[in-house]
C-alpha cells in the first residue's frame, strides 16, 4: 500500500515534454548535420556514377530501418550499484567521439578540394557512424549498440568501393560475362568470337563494358539483400545466404542480359543494341528484388518463434523501469554542453573548409571563357544530336554539335 502511495505521489511529465525534451532536441540536431553532411557529400558520386545511382535509395532506407528498430529498441539497462562502470563506459563513448570528431576536419578539408577520393569517403562515413554508435552505446549499452548497429551501418553499402578493390572486380566480370555469352550465342547458331571484353559477330562488335559487367547489379543485390535481411529480421546465417542468393540471381540476370543484347545485334543490327540496353539492366534489378523478397519470405521465422523470442527480450520489470529512465535521461542531461559544443564543431568545420577555398580562390586569375562561333550562314549547316551515351561520358554542362559544307573546298566539316 505504501508503495502504491508513493507512486501516486510521483508528479508525471508530460508526454510533450516528455518526448520533445530539450537534450532529445540536441541529439536530434547532432546526428541529423552528422548523417545530412555525409549523404550530401555521397550523392556527387550516386550522381555522376551509375554504377552507385542506388545510393539515393539508400538514406532513406537506412532512416526507415533505424525506426524499425527504435519501435522495439530494448529497455535501458537495470541501475546498477557500481556507478564505476557506467563512468568509464560514458567517458569512453566521450573519447570516442572526441576522436571522431577531430578527424573529421582533415577529412573534410580534403574530401572538399577532392571529393572523387574515395578512402576519404571511407573515412567520413566510418568517422560519422562511430559517433553514432557511440552515444547510442553510452545511452543503451551493449543491448542497445548490438541492435541499433546494422541501421547505423546500411548507410556503408553507397559508399563507392576504392579503386584498388573495384576494378579487378569490375574487369573479371566483363571477360567471365562475355566468355559466357559468346559460347551461348554460338551454341545458337551465331558466329561468336570474343576478343577480351568483346564480342565479335557479323554484323560488328557487341562490347561487354562496366554497365553490362554486372557489377552494378551485383552492388545493388548486396543492398537488396541485406534490407531484406534486416526487415525479415533474419538470422546472420540466412542473411549471408541471402546476400549471396541475390549476387548469384544479379549474376545470372546480367549473363543473360549479356546474351540478349548480342542475339539483338545478330539478328538486328548493333545499334538496336541501345534500345533494349537500358530496359534490360531495369528488368535485373527487379528480378533481383523479386527474387531476393521471396527467398526472404521462406526464410521468416515462423509466429511462434517470433513469440518466444519477444518475451525473451523482456529483461526488465515494469515497476523499475521509472527509475531507469531517469538514470538514462539524467545523463543525457549531463551531456547536453558537450552535444552542443559537438554541434557547434561540426557547424565550425564546414564553415571553416569552405571559407578556406574561397580565401584561396579568390585571387585566382581569371581564365579565357571560350565561346564558338557557329557559321549558321554556310551551306548545308545543321543540328547534330549529341548522343545520350557521349554526354554521360563526357559529362559537360553544355554541348552542341553541328555540321556544314565549305564551299571553296567542296568538302563537309563538322565540330
Amino acid at each position: 500500500m505504501e508503495n502504491l502511495v508513493t507512486a501516486q505521489n510521483v508528479p508525471e511529465r508530460l508526454p510533450f515534454v516528455r518526448r520533445f525534451s530539450i537534450h532529445r532536441v540536441a541529439v536530434f540536431a547532432f546526428l541529423a548535420a552528422l548523417w545530412l553532411i555525409l549523404w550530401r557529400q555521397l550523392s556527387g558520386e550516386w550522381s555522376v556514377n551509375d554504377q552507385y545511382s542506388y545510393g539515393w535509395f539508400v538514406p532513406f532506407f537506412a532512416i526507415v530501418l533505424f525506426w524499425l528498430r527504435w519501435e522495439d529498441r530494448p529497455k535501458t539497462q537495470e541501475v546498477r550499484g557500481q556507478r564505476t562502470e557506467d563512468r568509464k563506459k560514458n567517458a569512453l563513448a566521450i573519447a570516442l567521439t572526441i576522436v571522431a570528431l577531430l578527424l573529421l576536419f582533415p577529412v573534410r578539408l580534403f574530401e572538399i578540394g577532392n571529393p572523387d577520393w574515395r578512402p576519404l569517403s571511407w573515412l567520413h562515413a566510418i568517422a560519422v557512424a562511430t559517433i553514432t554508435l557511440a552515444l547510442l552505446w553510452s545511452i543503451g549499452g551493449k543491448p542497445w549498440l548490438r541492435h541499433f548497429a546494422f541501421p547505423v551501418l546500411f548507410t556503408l553499402v553507397a559508399v563507392p568501393w576504392v579503386s584498388p578493390l573495384e576494378e579487378p572486380i569490375v574487369q573479371g566480370l566483363m571477360r567471365v560475362v562475355a566468355a559466357i555469352a559468346s559460347e551461348v550465342v554460338a551454341l545458337f547458331g551465331i558466329p561468336a568470337h570474343l576478343e577480351g571484353n568483346l564480342i565479335r559477330i557479323p554484323g560488328g562488335l557487341v562490347g561487354v563494358n562496366e554497365a553490362c559487367s554486372g557489377v552494378r547489379s551485383l552492388q545493388t543485390s548486396l543492398m537488396i539483400g541485406l534490407l531484406f535481411g534486416e526487415l525479415k529480421r533474419l538470422s546472420i546465417l540466412r542473411r549471408i545466404v541471402l546476400v549471396a542468393a541475390a549476387a548469384a540471381i544479379a549474376f545470372v540476370g546480367n549473363c543473360i542480359r549479356a546474351f540478349f543484347l548480342v542475339w539483338i545485334a545478330a539478328t538486328q543490327n548493333v545499334m538496336a543494341v541501345n534500345r533494349w540496353h537500358d530496359l534490360a539492366g531495369y528488368a535485373i534489378v527487379a528480378l533481383v528484388f523479386l527474387g531476393t523478397m521471396l527467398l526472404a519470405s521462406s526464410f521468416t521465422r515462423s509466429k511462434k518463434q517470433r513469440a518466444t523470442s519477444k518475451l525473451e527480450s523482456k529483461k526488465y520489470e515494469v515497476e523499475k523501469e521509472a527509475e531507469i529512465e531517469g538514470h538514462r535521461l539524467g545523463f543525457l542531461l549531463s551531456t547536453f554542453s558537450f552535444l552542443l559544443c559537438a554541434l557547434t564543431w561540426i557547424v565550425a568545420i564546414e564553415v571553416s573548409a569552405h571559407a578556406w577555398y574561397r580565401a584561396h580562390e579568390h585571387d585566382l586569375a581569371r581564365t579565357t571563357r571560350w565561346e564558338v562561333q557557329w557559321p549558321q550562314s554556310a551551306s548545308n549547316f545543321h543540328e547534330i544530336k549529341i548522343d545520350d551515351e557521349e554526354r554521360r561520358i563526357l559529362r559537360f554542362d553544355r554541348g552542341r554539335a553541328a555540321a556544314w559544307t565549305l564551299s571553296a573546298f567542296n568538302s563537309t566539316d563538322a565540330a
